[in-house]
């Protein structure tokens, strides 16, 4: 992010005006506290790489659980994003994250495709 500013005025104008953001595929690069702070994300998003293979990797396991807890002190919605195995998300679950998206639950379709799916005729 090059002007902070600027986007800290424009997410402050879509707050205003009843919109809700999310920070995407945020993970240990992204560890500036303050910046967070600044911005007041209503979602995180922890970055698919962190998610994947989480339920078995110490070091992913780390950054999750610092990420859920940043979440937590900004009063922002955790969510992984990228889960593949149910492992991963009970994982994730159990520990306190609260949205999750993913193959896991489907994969994308045409429009067409969800409404015969979900609306049989």
């Amino acid at each position: 992010m090059d002007d902070t500013e600027h986007l800290k005025t424009i997410l402050a104008f879509y707050r205003e005006k009843g919109f809700r953001y999310a920070l995407d595929d945020v993970g240990a690069e992204f560890s500036t506290a303050e910046l967070f702070s600044e911005l007041q994300p209503h979602y995180m998003k922890l970055d698919m790489k962190y998610v994947q293979g989480v339920s078995k990797d110490n070091g992913k396991q780390k950054v999750a659980e610092a990420f859920l807890q940043q979440a937590f002190r900004l009063k922002s919605v955790p969510l992984a994003e990228g889960i593949e195995t149910r492992e991963d998300f009970e994982w994730l679950r159990d520990r306190g994250y609260q949205l999750f998206q993913g193959y896991l639950f489907g994969k994308p379709a045409p429009i067409e495709e969800q409404d015969r799916k979900y609306c049989p005729e």
